[in-house]
């Protein structure tokens, strides 16, 4: 049954899986044709790739870390040794991590399918899979960040989870919080699902939840003794580079606020309406998780979590590609067209356009997220 379930899962996330990498491809061509006509289309793109984050994750994927300590200890190891192992047969970074962004994209969509399919039907398995695909900032999936696999890791794990497999629940949460700090938000989720009724309340299967975090221990350790710092990856985030610290929700909703009504440009306006945007969105769909007596209370707890670590800082950065790790708030969207699946393909329709006009902005070099 199971292997059933599988190939099903694999018919639904594959043609979405391609046209938005169709989508991608045609807007980035686009883009280079027109802002760089005298550079090949393929280089055109191999440039904006290189945009933003991703130049940090492949320059630690090709050189490590750097011997002293500076912001790119504010990046787990996780995305970047995916990189470097496939660099080994590509001989190329950039397509490694392309290839690597591809396969854990297909990843995430196939478990989504699968757990969306277990928690409500194949019809809505299919349309939660097209919506994260098409989603507006779904660009991150395809370009050299961590979206692709964390969302594989943290979908596996919760899927996992429901089916009451502990062992492989919590070694995918690992792969996450050694691929991003949000991956924490999955330890309680775990723990709600092994306290469950159904559950056989084993120590065994509770030990495993101490695999979890693990990554997160190594790499402390790591940082330790490589620059004297087991907090690096907290201290980096306070750097010139990023200027974040830790502070209430409201507190960075309110800073965000001020520095877009004081922006002087139009387009320094619409980034941070971008981050105020999707950080309440990813409010609203945490609350809409907790209303709802049909979503599990640990979906909703992972969600609010991750949302939290994302938006408990001195000012909202990147809302808009955080907003993809609470895929689970896919289940509000099809539990509000169930009554009226007509409005799916039109909601699929807004999505793609904003998609492409994400892909636009980002292919552009500027700052999406």
């Amino acid at each position: 049954m199971r292997g059933r379930d599988g190939a099903v899962a694999f018919r639904q996330m594959l043609p979405a899986l391609l046209a938005s990498r169709l989508l991608w491809f045609a807007v980035f061509i686009a883009v280079a044709l027109i802002d760089m006509p005298g550079t090949s289309p393929l280089a055109g793109i191999r440039t904006q790739l290189l945009s933003w984050d991703a130049r940090s994750y492949v320059d630690i994927a090709t050189a490590g870390y750097p011997a002293h300590f500076d912001y790119h200890d504010a990046f787990l190891p996780g995305y970047p040794l995916l990189i470097a192992s496939v660099t080994a047969v590509t001989r190329d970074a950039v397509v490694a991590g392309w290839l690597v962004s591809l396969v854990a994209q297909g990843i995430a969509l196939w478990y989504i399918a699968r757990l969306v399919s277990a928690e409500r039907d194949r019809d809505a398995a299919t349309f939660s899979v097209w919506i994260i695909a098409l989603a507006p900032t779904a660009l991150f999936f395809v370009a050299l960040y961590t979206e692709s696999p964390f969302v594989a890791a943290a979908a596996a794990s919760l899927y996992h989870a429901r089916r009451g497999n502990a062992r492989a629940a919590a070694i995918a949460a690992a792969i996450a919080c050694a691929i991003r700090l949000t991956g924490i938000a999955l330890l309680p989720a775990l723990l709600i699902e092994q306290l469950a009724p159904v559950r056989a309340r084993r120590a065994s299967r509770l030990r495993w939840l101490l695999v979890v975090p693990a990554p997160l221990l190594a790499y402390g350790v790591y940082m330790q003794l490589r620059v004297g710092d087991a907090l690096a990856l907290v201290h980096a985030q306070q750097l010139p580079s990023f200027g974040h610290a830790p502070a209430f929700p409201w507190s960075g909703l309110v800073t965000t606020w001020h520095a877009m009504s004081g922006a002087a440009s139009g387009e320094m306006r619409s980034i941070f309406a971008r981050e105020i945007a999707f950080g309440l969105l990813g409010l609203v769909a945490c609350i809409a998780m907790w209303v709802s007596p049909r979503i599990p209370r640990s979906f909703a707890l992972y969600c609010t979590l991750a949302w939290l670590l994302t938006a408990s800082l001195t000012y909202w950065r990147s809302e808009p590609r955080y907003d993809l790790a609470l895929f689970p708030a896919v289940l509000v969207a099809v539990d509000l067209t169930a009554r009226v699946r007509a409005l799916r393909p039109a909601v699929l329709a807004a999505s793609g356009a904003l998609m492409c006009a994400g892909v636009s902005i980002y292919a552009s070099g500027r700052w999406l997220g």
